[in-house]
């Protein structure tokens, strides 16, 4: 089986004025050059010197095998072995997560399996270019049944911050509950004491966090409450001060009961004091719809939600911000009877530009999530499409008028 990383470089064409700006213009084409043969579920980060990581999932030899590769001069490199193991788990909805300090120092996390469910593992680098440590477990429960749904940032002064959900706790009624808990690795890659962020929310879920100059962070995810409420939320507070962190608040109150865990969990990105979330649900106006909410003071608060997306909308969605400080969105979406990856272009004032195709898909979960980052000309957006790889551009031309400036909170 094949696989096929589809990106999509994005620019914006706005109004003289960003207040202004209505429906951009953007263009797609194609650059199927580059192939890797037998992967899955992709996820990409720069580096401090703009170049593109990946890495995957392939099966060799009846071993499941994580991978990682740089995209240098057009070309990919060997493969670089993260990890081979017949415990390694490979989920559709929980893919590995990496990051890269400003120091060149990085971290990456998976899931194993554990002998009483499954854990997340972890292995860093303290420098650009040197190996990476054995693998470690990220959390100190051993015994819970569910581990996953990380995220990651890199702290300024070194180290790096985790979130993700634990299960195997239960509440006051005995029922069994899923938890939100972060943790400090310290540089050294030993663990400060875990912080449970929420004590109570959805099992399966995405999480996905953004950090400021000012050290704070935000976590975004989904909440759940003993009504079976699971509206999207967020956390805010300095990992090296635990007690900073302040109560959840919710990012849109919609009241939303699915009849399960919808396996949409929330996005987040952030240009310089500009910080957006991208959330999915389906309950105010009885039909499924990808809404944003944004921030201009580094996540402390969040306006109003703007729709993004309704009737067709599955889901599964990124963002990240183009160079001048315009969100890039892209999520999977029913049109007709096809699936397909779609994107547009969200400007901090106005609406959003016109849904773009990317490319067609089997609507299966197979697809997996879509991932999107940020470079010098515009966003790079990855993805699995039933065995194949492949690279698309995505334009969208902007004037100076639409930029922010890249001051931080």
């Amino acid at each position: 089986m094949s696989f096929l990383f589809f990106c999509a470089l994005s620019l914006l064409q706005v109004a003289d004025s960003a207040d202004q700006i209505r429906n951009p213009k953007i263009t797609v084409e194609a650059l199927p050059q580059l192939t890797i043969e037998n992967a899955m579920y992709p996820g990409l980060v720069r580096d401090n010197n703009g170049v593109l990581h990946v890495w995957y999932f392939r099966e060799a030899d009846g071993i499941k095998r994580l991978e990682m590769r740089r995209l240098v001069d057009g070309e990919f490199t060997a493969p670089t072995l993260i990890s081979a193991s017949d415990k390694l788990m490979v989920n559709w909805a929980d893919n590995p997560r990496f990051v890269i300090g400003k120091d060149g120092s990085s971290m990456i996390t998976w899931l194993e399996s554990n002998g009483h469910g499954y854990g997340v593992k972890y292995a860093f680098s303290r420098e650009a270019g040197s190996a990476l440590t054995e693998p470690r477990w990220l959390h100190q429960d051993q015994l819970g049944a569910e581990h996953g749904f990380v995220s990651l940032v890199a702290l300024a002064d070194g180290g790096f911050f985790a979130a993700w959900l634990q299960g195997g706790s239960f509440g006051e009624a005995g029922a069994y509950q899923t938890s939100l808990i972060g943790v400090v690795i310290k540089e050294d890659g030993t663990l400060a004491d875990e912080k449970v962020l929420d004590e109570l929310v959805c099992d399966c879920c995405d999480t996905d966090t953004e950090i400021f100059n000012s050290g704070n962070v935000v976590v975004t995810y989904r909440d759940r409450n003993t009504d079976e409420v699971r509206d999207t939320y967020f956390v805010r507070g300095n990992p090296l001060q635990p007690d900073s962190f302040g109560a959840p608040i919710p990012l849109a109150v919609e009241g939303w009961k699915p009849a399960g865990c919808p396996v949409n969990g929330p996005a987040i990105a952030s240009y310089g004091r500009h910080t957006s979330v991208v959330l999915f649900s389906d309950k105010k106006w009885e039909v499924e719809r990808l809404q944003i909410v944004q921030s201009k003071g580094g996540g402390k608060k969040f306006g109003l939600p703007t729709m993004v997306s309704a009737k067709g909308t599955i889901g599964r969605a990124d963002i990240a911000y183009l160079p001048a400080g315009i969100a890039a969105v892209a999520w999977l979406h029913k049109i007709d009877d096809e699936v397909w990856w779609v994107a547009k272009a969200v400007p901090r004032k106005g609406m959003p530009g016109p849904r773009m195709k990317i490319a067609k898909v089997k609507g299966t979960r197979t697809d997996g999530f879509i991932s999107l980052v940020a470079g010098d000309d515009g966003v790079i957006a990855c993805y699995t499409d039933g065995g194949n790889l492949s690279f698309s551009s995505i334009k969208f031309e902007q004037t100076a008028a639409d930029a922010v400036d890249g001051q931080t909170e």
